[in-house]
């Protein structure tokens, strides 16, 4: 009959158990939305493919303006080069190299951040740089 009894008290201790702390389970946070990074970059693309279409098309009036007034000549330059255009996908590819190089540089500086936290705060070891410049850690 004991025994019986304490079965019963230990499921009654686990049944509250899990009802004070269920309501804890379910105040996680939600997902963050992060669909608006989507939505600007859409607006962005949008409103730079409404520049070219316009700068397009003024180009194109104005040439047809030339043909109307009797101008047989070839079209007039649009100041994109051959050159220009090389120029302006490597500053891109350029631009591009240098934030990854940067994101790179941020993660490495986070990373060795925590790693000397818990070398020198948690294991207590003393930092130290040797002749060639390496970092190492001694005493642990």
């Amino acid at each position: 009959m004991l025994n019986h009894t304490a079965k019963i008290a230990s499921v009654s201790v686990l049944f509250i158990a899990c009802a004070v702390l269920a309501p804890f389970a379910a105040a996680q946070s939600p997902p963050m939305d992060m669909s608006w990074g989507i939505r600007s970059q859409m607006q962005y693309q949008a409103q730079g493919d409404a520049a070219a279409r316009a700068t397009a098309m003024a180009y194109y009036r104005y040439m047809q303006q030339l043909r109307a007034a009797g101008y047989t000549g070839p079209s007039l330059p649009t100041g994109v080069t051959n050159e220009s255009l090389r120029a302006s996908i490597n500053a891109a590819n350029q631009a591009g190299q240098a934030y990854n190089r940067a994101q790179f540089d941020n993660s490495q500086r986070r990373s060795n951040t925590a790693y000397d936290y818990d070398m020198r705060a948690i294991r207590g070891c003393t930092r130290y740089v040797d002749q060639y410049g390496r970092v190492g850690y001694a005493g642990c």
